[in-house]
């Protein structure tokens, strides 16, 4: 399982601990308040964008070789942020924060920051059983484009392999093909599988004709088993080891940027 489901949101399950101390914190900053002690909020407030932008900041220094310009840099879809930013960031937002005179808020915003924290391990721990990292890949049958059945197994064996779950109606996912595209060529140690989520095999032809596209491997999943396995949204990409594992996964789409962070820890060497 890849992500939470609520309605048509879907969350990935990464997020889903951090999200949880942030609400914690803030409720419990909010009752205290109540009760006349120092107001932690602003606080609060404080080390979360300034965590956020660190967090964003470093990774786009991280893979500046991979953006095109500012814009790209700016376009936070692609899911690009990383911790070492994050807790330097949240650092300067303390230090800002005692700058701008909420000094008496410190100690209360770190007591209700340890409880955020305590919050977001707990939901980490309650949550890893859930996740997809180092777990088997579901079983399923895909189809090529000639309707020739293929075992998911069968289709993974022996190499690292990067599937996309996707659709021709997702515009996130038509805006990462470029992008995976791109990568068959910048990764070839990696294998690429594009499984499409419920479409039929003209349409799918279609739109790779259109688009100008030249995909590895295109299957089709006409009634999305693979993807209701996984719980989650379009797109979906799933890394995946020589021994059938998964080891990585990602929602929403991804540029040269995050598509370099999501595969380096499991090249054979580093690309670069």
């Amino acid at each position: 399982m890849t992500a939470f489901n609520l309605g048509p949101l879907a969350l990935p399950l990464a997020v889903l601990p951090w999200l949880a101390g942030v609400i914690v914190a803030w409720i419990l900053a909010a009752w205290r308040r109540r009760r006349k002690r120092p107001d932690a909020e602003p606080v609060l407030s404080w080390m979360l964008f300034s965590g956020l932008i660190g967090a964003r900041l470093a990774f786009v220094l991280r893979y500046l070789d991979q953006y095109t310009g500012p814009l790209a840099m700016l376009d936070v879809r692609d899911g690009g942020f990383w911790w070492p930013g994050a807790v330097l960031g949240a650092l300067a937002g303390l230090a800002l924060a005692r700058w701008r005179g909420h000094r008496k808020a410190l100690a209360e915003a770190g007591r209700v920051g340890t409880v955020g924290a305590v919050a977001a391990l707990l939901t980490g721990l309650a949550l890893a059983p859930l996740r997809a990292g180092d777990a088997p890949l579901p079983e399923a049958t895909l189809y090529d484009l000639g309707g020739t059945p293929v075992a998911l197994t069968d289709a993974t064996q022996g190499r690292l392999t990067l599937i996309n779950l996707w659709a021709s109606w997702c515009p996130p996912c038509r805006r990462e093909m470029p992008v995976l595209q791109q990568g068959q060529t910048d990764y070839p140690a990696v294998r690429f599988l594009y499984a499409n989520q419920g479409e039929d095999a003209d349409t799918v032809r279609q739109y790779l004709s259109t688009g100008g596209l030249r995909l590895e491997r295109v299957l089709l999943d006409p009634h999305r088993d693979l993807g209701r396995a996984l719980g989650g949204g379009l797109p979906t990409t799933l890394l995946v080891d020589d021994r059938g594992r998964v080891v990585n996964s990602h929602l929403g789409p991804l540029s040269p940027a995050s598509l370099r962070h999501f595969l380096r820890p499991h090249l054979p060497s580093d690309p670069e």
